[in-house]
């Protein structure tokens, strides 16, 4: 369990500060990048992020693509032309070092392996309507792997009387194959600025397969063959879960509650540090769902990073995407027990 000690966050601290991290302190570092002007801290916001199995990371955000390594040199910065599928990225999540899975927007929803090393996409079968009542695939949510194989969630319209199921699928990235693990309908009303777009629905996994959903409504954690082991209510409009290998997962959701537990931010431009104290509160960012912590035993408030667009565990630590255009910021989280 994450020792849960000290006081309320104080934020970011001013550049050229030596700020003193207790025992019990997450700390919260900016992460620099090199860019054709010069390294910065404080740039565009990423809107996906996927580990690089070395402990980095890739980002992206439209046609904008990074990738950090694990010692933070910047190994490859560069924007995608318009029509490549690099440009039309929904989700991703790590396969291997050199491969991960991605959903890519075309005339259909497309399930796809690319080859970093290439930089080369295999497609996987889709699954077309075959009846009034099926839809095929409709609409793609977010990605996950476990084991080599995608977890999946699909949309699949229900008329005339409901809106939405979104289901969970295990998807074999070998043959294609799908098993449907989970099922759960949505509402129109559930998180209602994401329309005329589905509801957003976000899913991570752990080294045991247990598999982890963040909805409008929900934090649910289910097995590995779908059986729901836990379901807390929630209300949020930009759900988030990210899962580190022993099951510890961070959410965003719902309102923030005071919290003991103490966030130190270190290093990093003036810039980058003010936008992470600007997310201390959640009432003066664009995205206001706040971050939880839980551990196997109970679910903890975190005072810091509300809103975070996505965030992936790699290596010893979270790395958080925040922000938009002017004031994106990636923040490399980690929490006191990783430090021991």
């Amino acid at each position: 369990m994450l020792r849960l000690f000290g006081l309320v966050a104080v934020g970011a601290l001013l550049a050229g500060c030596s700020p003193q991290v207790g025992p019990d302190d997450w700390t919260l570092e900016p992460i620099p990048f090199e860019t054709a002007l010069g390294r910065t801290d404080f740039a565009f916001g990423m809107h996906q992020l996927a580990t690089d199995g070395s402990g980095g990371f890739w980002a992206s955000s439209g046609r904008s693509w990074l990738h950090v390594g694990g010692d933070g040199e910047t190994l490859a910065m560069f924007s995608a032309d318009d029509g490549d599928p690099l440009a039309g990225i929904g989700a991703m999540a790590a396969l291997s070092d050199t491969e991960f899975v991605a959903t890519r927007s075309t005339r259909v929803p497309v399930l796809s392996v690319l080859d970093t090393t290439t930089m080369k996409w295999r497609d996987l079968p889709g699954e077309p309507p075959v009846s009034s009542d099926d839809f095929g695939d409709f609409a793609f949510g977010d990605v996950a792997v476990h084991e080599g194989d995608a977890i999946l969630v699909r949309y699949q319209p229900r008329p005339p009387d409901a809106y939405l199921d979104y289901q969970v699928l295990r998807v074999d990235l070998d043959d294609g194959s799908r098993t449907l693990l989970y099922s759960a309908p949505i509402s129109l009303g559930d998180a209602p600025d994401s329309f005329p777009g589905v509801p957003p629905v976000d899913v991570d996994a752990d080294a045991d397969g247990r598999i982890y959903l963040a909805t409008p409504s929900e934090r649910i954690v289910l097995d590995a063959e779908g059986a729901v082991l836990s379901a807390e209510p929630q209300s949020a409009d930009h759900p988030r879960v990210s899962v580190r290998p022993d099951g510890t997962a961070l959410w965003w959701g719902g309102e923030p509650e005071k919290s003991a537990i103490r966030g130190v931010t270190i290093g990093g431009s003036a810039e980058a540090q003010e936008a992470i104290a600007q997310r201390e509160d959640c009432d003066d960012v664009y995205r206001t769902d706040a971050l939880w912590l839980s551990d196997g035993e109970a679910q903890h408030p975190l005072p810091f990073l509300c809103g975070a667009n996505a965030a992936v565990w790699t290596g010893d630590s979270w790395v958080v995407a925040i922000g938009g255009e002017g004031d994106g910021v990636l923040v490399r989280l980690t929490p006191p027990d990783a430090r021991d």
